[in-house]
């Protein structure tokens, strides 16, 4: 099975070409602005695989929370490839994404909301496939800890690289703070083995957290 896998909730994109359980290429690169270097980092990838478009079995896309602009640029592409290649489409949490690298066992995914927020979420994952326990969370990191518990699990995220106070006994997985796109390969071709996948028309971003125009039609009312 082919996936073509895109990650923009962060600002490291991400694009990886997955076959059958192996990363054929890979392109993870910092970005100011996502539409600057996505569709050069998708032909990229594709070309270091050898796939045209059409070989692909589905395009996965993280799907949030994470930026807004980033998660519309990257749900856009992937559903503009889809559309044209007649694939299905597989839309993968941000938070699951992140919890997807831990080891068996209880995982939390911090990712930075900005305006002294993290989005947040717990996990329990076995063989690498995460199971949502509790969350998804938008919350103040100081109101984090109590939610974690005192049983030490293992955290993964910008919201724990930036809040580092919030780890206390807990275990900060590694130093890289974005999903990676291979991992969100793998629980898209997951759900497509089992024949699942998103709607192609109706599918769009999940923000978690209502957005600017939102919170100022609320306050307008």
């Amino acid at each position: 099975m082919k996936i073509l896998a895109i990650d923009t909730s962060t600002l490291t994109a991400g694009v990886a070409a997955w076959e059958d359980g192996r990363t054929v290429a890979e392109r993870r690169a910092r970005v100011t602005t996502h539409s600057d270097e996505l569709l050069s980092m998708i032909d990229q990838a594709l070309r270091e695989a050898g796939w045209e478009p059409a070989a692909l079995d589905g395009v996965a896309c993280v799907s949030g929370p994470g930026s807004f602009t980033g998660l519309r640029i990257g749900l856009a592409t992937a559903k503009g490839l889809c559309f044209a290649t007649g694939r299905p489409l597989v839309c993968v949490p941000t938070l699951q994404a992140l919890a997807a690298r831990a080891p068996d066992g209880r995982a939390a995914a911090v990712l930075d909301a900005h305006k002294q927020e993290v989005y947040a979420a717990i996990y329990r994952v076995s063989d690498g496939a995460p199971t949502l326990e509790a969350g998804e969370w938008v919350l103040p990191p100081s109101e984090l800890p109590a939610k974690l518990g005192g049983d030490p699990l293992v955290i993964v995220g910008d919201g724990a690289l930036r809040y580092r106070e919030i780890v206390g006994v807990h275990h900060l997985l590694d130093e890289d703070g974005a999903p990676r796109p291979a991992d969100v390969a793998r629980l898209a071709a997951a759900r497509l083995s089992d024949g699942d996948s998103d709607d192609l028309p109706s599918s769009g971003p999940r923000y978690v957290r209502a957005s600017e125009a939102e919170i100022a039609r609320m306050k307008s009312r």
